[in-house]
Formats: C-alpha cells, sequence, structure tokens
C-alpha cells in the first residue's frame, strides 16, 4: 500500500527557490523535493497475490526467475519492472511476485521499525550488499590519513574542514542559501555571527557534528536527541519555537513535492512517537537484536532511514537522520567516519536520495532500495576522501620540497601554507588558522607573521581584519616545478 496521500488543494507557495515550506492554517508541510529536480512519485507495488504464483505451471517458473535481482545485478522496484519485458512465460506480476519471494527468503526484519500500519520494515541480504560492505571495510582509510597528513595537529585541522563540508552540504539539502562555501567556512572559522538563516544552518550543523564527537560513548536517549535537534534548529527551523521538541499532534507533518504539491511522505501521528523512539534508542544502544547479523554500515543506514520515516520534529528530520548516520558508524569504531561527508554526494544528486525512500516505502516494507543507495553513497564519499588524502599528500610533499630552505616552520604552518595552495583566493585569517589548530591568537597570529616575514604569504587588509595569501613567488615556485 502507497503510504503517500492526495494532498488536496495545491497551496501558494510563498518561496520559489529550492525546498519550498510553506504553512497551510494549523498544518506545517515540509516540501522535501527541490523546485529544480521534477520527480514523479514511483507506482506503489502490486498487493501480493500468492494465487498467482500457485497458478504457474511448473515449467514456467525456472530457478533464474526466483531471484532477488535482475541477471546483471540491479534490484529494481516495481515502478523500473513494470516497463520491462517479462521473461517468457510469466507476465509482469507474475515476474515481480516470484522476484520478491526471493527477496523474502533472504530478508532481515529490523525488531521495532514498522510502517504506519504495524507491518515491519526488511531488507534482502543479497550479494550486492555483502560486497558493498565487505569493499567498505577493506578500505584502509586510517592508513591514508596517516600517510597523507602525518602529525595529529594537521589531521585535526583536516577533520574540521571535513566537518566544515558535510555541514555545508547537508544545509544545501535542506534549502539553505549561502553566498560560497568558503564564505561560509570562514564565518564558522572566524567565529562570526550568521548573517542569514543559510549561515545559521551550516553553523548549528557543524556545531551538532562537533557535539556529536562527544557523545559516542553515551546510549542513545530521548535527552540526547532533543539536545542534538537544539543545536541543529536553533534560529534554523521554519517553525518557531520547534527547536529541542518533539512535533505535537496539531503539526501534521507530511513531505510534499514543491511542485506538484503531491505528498510523498506522510510520517506516523505525533502520538506514536514515544513508542516508535523508545524502539529506534533499542536498536541503536543494541538492546534488541533482529535474527540475523545486521553490518555496522547497514545498522547506520537503517537508523537513517529510521529517523526519516518517523520525522518526530516539525522540521529539521533529515539533519537529525544523517547526523546520527554518523553516530552509529563512530559508536562501532569507524574513526574516519569524522572525514567523510556523505551529504555531498547526496546534494549532488538529491533525486536518487527521494526515491530512494519513496522505493522503499512503496515495496511492502523492503528498504533494501535506500541501503543499496546510501552503500553508493558511502563509497562515493570514500573515494573522495582517498582522493584528497592522496591530493593533500602530493601537494605536502611538492611544499615540503619547496621549503626546504625553511626547515624551522612548525607543522601548523606548514599546514596553513597547504591551505592556502589548496585555496589561494580564500586566503586564511589569524582567528580561522587559531580555530583550525585550536591554538590562541597570539600564537596564530605569531605563526602568520613569521610566514609573511619569510616571504611566503602576504598580508592584505580587509576592513578591519588582516587576510594572509600566498606570494605570487611560492606559487611559481610549487606550480612551476621548481622543487
Amino acid at each position: 500500500m502507497c503510504l503517500a496521500a492526495s494532498p488536496g488543494p495545491v497551496p501558494t507557495f510563498i518561496e520559489t527557490m529550492d525546498p519550498i515550506k510553506v504553512h497551510l492554517s494549523s498544518t506545517f508541510i515540509r516540501a522535501h523535493v527541490s523546485i529544480n529536480v521534477r520527480m514523479r512519485f514511483p507506482v506503489p507495488a502490486p498487493p501480493l497475490d500468492l494465487t498467482l504464483l500457485a497458478s504457474l505451471r511448473p515449467e514456467q517458473l525456472r530457478p533464474e526467475h526466483l531471484r532477488p535481482t535482475l541477471s546483471d545485478g540491479r534490484y529494481l522496484h516495481w515502478d523500473e519492472l513494470r516497463r520491462r519485458s517479462p521473461p517468457e512465460g510469466l507476465d509482469r506480476e507474475r515476474w515481480w511476485f516470484a522476484m520478491h519471494l526471493a527477496r523474502r527468503q533472504g530478508q532481515v526484519v529490523i525488531p521495532g521499525l514498522t510502517d504506519l500500519h504495524g507491518r515491519a520494515f526488511w531488507f534482502c541480504r543479497h550479494d550486492a550488499i555483502d560486497r558493498a560492505t565487505h569493499e567498505l571495510d577493506r578500505r584502509d582509510v586510517a592508513r591514508e590519513l596517516l600517510v597523507a597528513l602525518g602529525d595529529e595537529s594537521t589531521r585535526e585541522a583536516y577533520r574540521i574542514d571535513q566537518l566544515l563540508e558535510e555541514a555545508i552540504s547537508s544545509s544545501l539539502i535542506e534549502g539553505a542559501r549561502i553566498t560560497t562555501r568558503a564564505d561560509a567556512k570562514a564565518m564558522v572559522r572566524e567565529r562570526r555571527a550568521p548573517v542569514s538563516r543559510g549561515e545559521r544552518m551550516v553553523l548549528n550543523n557543524y556545531l551538532a557534528m562537533e557535539h556529536l564527537l562527544t557523545t559516542v560513548d553515551e546510549r542513545l536517549s530521548l535527552d540526547l536527541l532533543l539536545e542534538l535537534h537544539a543545536i541543529l534548529g536553533r534560529d534554523a527551523l521554519e517553525v518557531e519555537g520547534a527547536e529541542g521538541r518533539l512535533r505535537r499532534p496539531d503539526e501534521d507533518v507530511n513531505v510534499v513535492d514543491a511542485i506538484t504539491g503531491e505528498i510523498w511522505h506522510t510520517p506516523p501521528p505525533a502520538a506514536e512517537l514515544p513508542k516508535r523512539l523508545d524502539a529506534l534508542f533499542a536498536f541503536a544502544n543494541g538492546d534488541v537484536e533482529p535474527e540475523s547479523f545486521i553490518h555496522p554500515l547497514v545498522r547506520a543506514m537503517t537508523l537513517h532511514f529510521w529517523m526519516a520515516y518517523v520525522h518526530p520534529f516539525a522540521d529539521g528530520n533529515g539533519r537529525i537522520a544523517r547526523a546520527l548516520f554518523y553516530w552509529q558508524l563512530l559508536r562501532s569504531g569507524y574513526e574516519s567516519a569524522q572525514y567523510l561527508s556523505i551529504s555531498g554526494p547526496i546534494d549532488r544528486s538529491k533525486r536518487a536520495y527521494y526515491l530512494a525512500f519513496a522505493h522503499s516505502e512503496t515495496s511492502h516494507g523492503d528498504f533494501t532500495y535506500f541501503l543499496l543507495h546510501q552503500l553508493g553513497v558511502l563509497r562515493a564519499a570514500n573515494d573522495e576522501l582517498v582522493d584528497h588524502l592522496r591530493d593533500h599528500g602530493q601537494r605536502m610533499r611538492t611544499l615540503s620540497q619547496t621549503l626546504q630552505r625553511s626547515e624551522s616552520l612548525n607543522h601548523r604552518q606548514r599546514a596553513a601554507l597547504d591551505h592556502l595552495l589548496h585555496d589561494a583566493h580564500s586566503g586564511l585569517t589569524i582567528r580561522a588558522h587559531a580555530a583550525r589548530h585550536r591554538v590562541t591568537y597570539l600564537t596564530a597570529r605569531r605563526d602568520l607573521q613569521d610566514l609573511e616575514r619569510a616571504s611566503f604569504v602576504r598580508r592584505v587588509r580587509v576592513g578591519r581584519t588582516d587576510h594572509y595569501h600566498p606570494t605570487e613567488e611560492l606559487l611559481a615556485q610549487v606550480r612551476g616545478g621548481r622543487v
């Protein structure tokens, strides 16, 4: 059964860009789909009718029909399968039922994760999931970090950069508007007060991710969840006073197509939130376990889906769901997660993200579609991280050869030059340098002034703030290969 309901009259929108949020009388409608992403809600899977399968003769239902995927490994939703020619001897519905039956044979039911009608959500353990989790586990990202970043201080600076990337991308998914990524990063690093709601969203997301790192040893609870939401939501939600509290019964939250007004998701009633969240906490804390082993990566993705499905807040549910993904990974010992940005790949392909949710809700509780999508997202995030680390390592080797005449430079100064060579246009302020390395303002100023005296950077006064940029001589040496 489709979870999307008929939307009724299309509201008059008060915005025309990115995810649109509107108030309709006392009902808050959350438009989850960007105005720039044209999408059609998928056709729900037909009701299961095993009598159709029973009507087949044995010779019609061959072993290759009873498999969870196509022969090329694709795990298709009914909306995609119905457009394909079925195998000889089967019509499309019987083909779908045979495939669904094969998926059920490999199902793993998540205890406590149920739909609006109390039916359990489950996923199909099959080759694609096992292979993807195995490949992600084999990647020695920790070694790449050590080789590319060297000392702890440099790794800390890089970690902050990656948390900022995640904070920005997660905010963009939810409709934040910022001038540039560089400006948003500078705002956080220099501890400037946000001047727009978009900047406030970025800052809040960054602060929430920082706070998250201090809670990985704690049990997930309602208090912890509300505390995290209060950080994320401060002055950054459409509903005034909604931060740090669950949605009320009079706040009917729906996920709505910003263009057509069609409802894509109706979450459970507010009255069910305590029971549903208790089940989520029990799963997250390991108090209840499914009958089959769930890989930690899959467990983190399940929490992501679960939180988004329950939608416990009037706004900010997507940000909370992605934060819980990181919390679960860090809690499971994936320390490299703090250097990853899953929101980057998601932001670049919102359509696939939204469809992964919709396919999971319209296929008899099978949220394998969401897991497969998120495994692809995590693979892309890992690839980007490793590529960044290799580029960083190459820059540092080149820089080290260039700076052979200046062995007195400390690790913070070398990291500052690496940052400036990577982003020469933005420059670096004393406050940002201090924040990156968690040193005092005086120490940071001395670092940059020493670099200026050595002719590695030049100082540019912007208003009342000094900005440091690499000198043309340094840029020519590094880019020209004079090493």
